[in-house]
């Protein structure tokens, strides 16, 4: 019975070494860091720590660039294909144990041709006094609340900026 004892402790100490070093399956969300209305661009990303093997849904990634691109008139959001590291962490040996990928998208469609989600600044009357403070909002919260696929953090972040509550 110790034989057999004695054999097995290298096999598991090797399977739980290899566990160790391939690191743990860890789901990520992606979330906006920048972007530009006139350069048709967001930009997505997410984070990570060493040993982390991240599980990213670019559907999820795509989704919150199309909607960063509709509010600014844009029908449609496509990556550009690539990423990039920053890392803001390393260790004693150079080692990245912390940082971020991003992951840059075009915005699709005319600017010119299409009609904004919101032509007013967010957070702002119109110019032209058509309607009050309190019309827009309330036009301006009825199209928030008619788009489908918006996050939580995304809806509340537009509704804050709607009624000023910044």
């Amino acid at each position: 019975m110790r034989t057999i004892h004695k054999r097995m402790f290298p096999m598991v100490l090797g399977l739980a070494t290899a566990a160790f070093v391939t690191g743990c399956s860890t789901p990520k969300n992606f979330y906006a860091t920048g972007g530009s209305r006139a350069d048709g661009t967001v930009d997505m990303a997410y984070d990570f720590r060493q040993f982390e093997k991240p599980v990213v849904n670019h559907q999820q990634a795509k989704s919150i660039a199309k909607s960063k691109c509709s509010v600014w008139g844009y029908r449609d959001a496509e990556s550009f294909g690539g990423t990039t590291q920053n890392c803001y962490q390393r260790d004693g040996f150079g080692t990245c144990v912390a940082g971020q990928v991003l992951i840059k998208y075009q915005c699709l469609g005319n600017l010119d041709a299409v009609t904004p989600a919101s032509s007013t600044p967010t957070g702002a009357a119109p110019a032209n006094g058509s309607m009050s403070q309190s019309q827009w909002q309330a036009m301006q919260l009825q199209q928030l609340m008619s788009e489908k696929g918006l996050s939580y953090e995304e809806y509340q972040r537009r509704y804050r900026l709607i009624t000023g509550q910044q």
